[in-house]
């Protein structure tokens, strides 16, 4: 990240301080998205899926056309250490939820 761009994360979008209160050097940058399910789509996914009886068969024959709207709000924030905990702990237990995933799948 150049000067330019990191001026422009200087603050925290949360709390309002500088970035380096906490005495840490460290920020965040989150960019979330919102999307909406094509119900249409998926309907027809679905249709090909019963008729075929089986899911991977239905997606080698299907289109696979877009599932999802574009995303209908993205909303990017910047973070310091101290506000950005609570997503650090989201993130933390995604991962382990990936992982517990991975684990069944062996």
């Amino acid at each position: 990240m150049k000067e330019d761009e990191l001026r422009k994360h200087a603050t925290c979008s949360k709390c309002g301080n500088k970035i380096g209160h906490t005495g840490i050097p460290l920020f965040w940058t989150v960019s979330i998205n919102r999307h909406g399910i094509k119900l249409e789509a998926l309907r027809r996914s679905a249709g090909l899926y019963m008729m075929l009886g089986s899911p991977e068969l239905a997606r080698a024959m299907g289109t696979n056309e877009e599932m999802t709207e574009p995303a209908m709000d993205t909303v990017n924030i910047t973070l310091c250490e101290e506000c950005a905990l609570p997503i650090m702990g989201l993130i933390e237990s995604c991962k382990m939820e990936e992982r517990s995933v991975i684990e069944d799948h062996k």
